[in-house]
């Protein structure tokens, strides 16, 4: 692996796999690590994908406490067994998909968090295309574990798959969680429709 990734993924890691353009990120788990290769489970329906595109290159993703990582491999070897794996090949860099790329608005929408075990409602503080800082009644919540958001967004019911890089207490003690996500087409246009609505209305009320 490259040194980012070797820094930054382990044994049993949780990671999702992209292959081509189909915009399915196919979730498995590291089995291994060697030093110029990633052993991960083979992805449900991850096999097919690739016989009918043809395709051997991949994109892994995973997240860290300092965001979402992103990095190009080829797939070098199918290994049969359980689970059965393949062997990934970086071809470049793990890169680091920073989260202000997107436009982040304050905003406060009803929400449900769901991680494993517990579904806590909640309330938005921000939010972008990227992820949701939010408040949540006074819990612990572990770093980097999967989550779900479930919302409405400017009239569109959303479900949408991230992991918590970050939690704090807020001024008043309530829990502030931060779930990063890579939201689909559909999410996405609603957050962006909101977030643009939220800009108009902030400089509607400014130009007064």
């Amino acid at each position: 692996m490259s040194r980012a990734g070797a820094d930054t993924l382990s044994l049993n890691s949780l990671v999702t796999v992209r292959i081509g353009e189909d915009g399915v990120d196919y979730p498995s788990r590291v089995e291994d690590i060697a030093d110029d290769s990633v052993f991960i489970a083979a992805p449900t329906g991850g096999n097919v994908t690739l016989i009918s595109s043809g395709l051997r290159e991949v994109e892994l993703s995973w997240v860290s406490p300092r965001g979402r990582y992103q990095q190009p491999c080829e797939i070098v070897e199918f290994i049969s067994g359980q689970p059965r794996l393949w062997r990934l090949r970086p071809t470049a860099p793990a890169q680091l998909i920073q989260r202000r790329r997107f436009v982040r608005v304050r905003a406060a929408v009803p929400v449900l968090l769901v991680l494993p075990g517990t579904v806590t409602p909640g309330t938005t503080i921000d939010i972008s295309e990227g992820g949701f800082r939010m408040r949540v009644p006074r819990q612990t919540i572990t770093e980097l574990v999967p989550a779900t958001i479930q919302t409405t967004i400017g009239g569109v019911q959303l479900e949408i798959h991230g992991h918590v890089i970050r939690t704090g207490l807020t001024e008043t003690g309530q829990t502030e969680v931060v779930v990063a996500f890579d939201a689909d087409m559909r999410a996405a246009d609603a957050i962006r429709r909101f977030v643009f609505q939220v800009q108009l209305r902030a400089r509607a009320v400014a130009a007064r």
